[in-house]
């Protein structure tokens, strides 16, 4: 079988653990890598036959409605995954609770007015281009601009060495949830929509092929948001890698693991 895995550090470690389930259940794979936009097509042409993940049913509904039609859930991952915008924890609440509070001329004034983003196909920044308008963040100059995930973290980490006054577009699980670096904005219009589940899917040629075990197993697989941080913090901060960071989740939590396989 072909495993897909979206390139992006907590994607990757939750990657690692279904790798390391799918060795337990005595299944040979090989592994594709690559970001949103170039995985759900593979899926939808049957080039891999199992992606991590899916956030259903609304952060990814745009890519799953043009290419999910062959393919189908095997189990959640984590439940309650969403985006939000953030800004330093330092910026007093006081000032930006919320979205609307971006265009108040004395917030507007100390603002970074860039919005660095991700790619611009994905749900975060489809939804987050939405709101430019919706709240008049245009007319009051803010950018949003899409990019690769090394600039967006590369600005984070930048800005808050500045101490400078920025929005950051994000989601959770993430390791920077971790970090008590960032606050939650409030977005009272909801545009960034609902929360998702984290869905392990594959194909459905696949799936009717699949050992009954093996759907079992993977059925039963849940992590939850905060064990995706833990293992996103481990990336990133700690410095190990994807299947390092899985690993070192699994070894602490093997009962976990192991009932899954009960």
């Amino acid at each position: 079988m072909v495993l897909g895995e979206i390139s992006i550090s907590f994607y990757a470690a939750v990657a690692g653990v279904v790798r390391h389930v799918l060795h337990g259940l005595g299944h040979s794979f090989e592994v594709r890598q690559g970001l949103h936009g170039q995985m759900f097509p593979l899926l939808g042409s049957g080039e891999i036959d199992m992606l991590v993940a899916a956030w259903l049913p609304h952060g990814h509904a745009n890519f799953w409605a043009q290419y999910g039609h062959t393919s189908a859930p095997v189990g959640v991952l984590y439940r309650g995954a969403q985006f939000f915008w953030m800004v330093p924890a330092y910026v007093p609440q006081a000032a930006v609770a919320a979205v609307p509070d971006l265009i108040k001329p004395e917030v507007a004034s100390k603002m970074d007015k860039r919005i660095p983003g991700l790619a611009p196909d994905i749900g975060l920044m489809i939804n987050s281009a939405k709101m430019m308008d919706a709240y008049g963040l245009s007319a009051a100059g803010y950018k949003l601009l899409p990019g690769d995930y090394d600039s967006w973290l590369g600005n984070y980490h930048h800005a808050l060495a500045e101490k400078r006054w920025f929005i950051m577009p994000q989601w959770k699980p993430q390791f920077i949830s971790r970090m008590h670096t960032m606050r939650t904005l409030d977005e009272p219009l909801k545009l960034l929509g609902e929360p998702n589940e984290g869905t392990l899917v594959a194909r459905k040629d696949w799936i009717a092929k699949a050992p009954a075990e093996t759907l079992r197993v993977l059925g039963r697989m849940y992590l939850g948001l905060d064990a995706v941080s833990e293992m996103d913090y481990f990336i990133n901060v700690e410095k190990l890698t994807p299947i390092e960071a899985a690993n070192e989740w699994i070894g602490v939590n093997h009962q976990i693991v192991d009932g899954w396989f009960a």
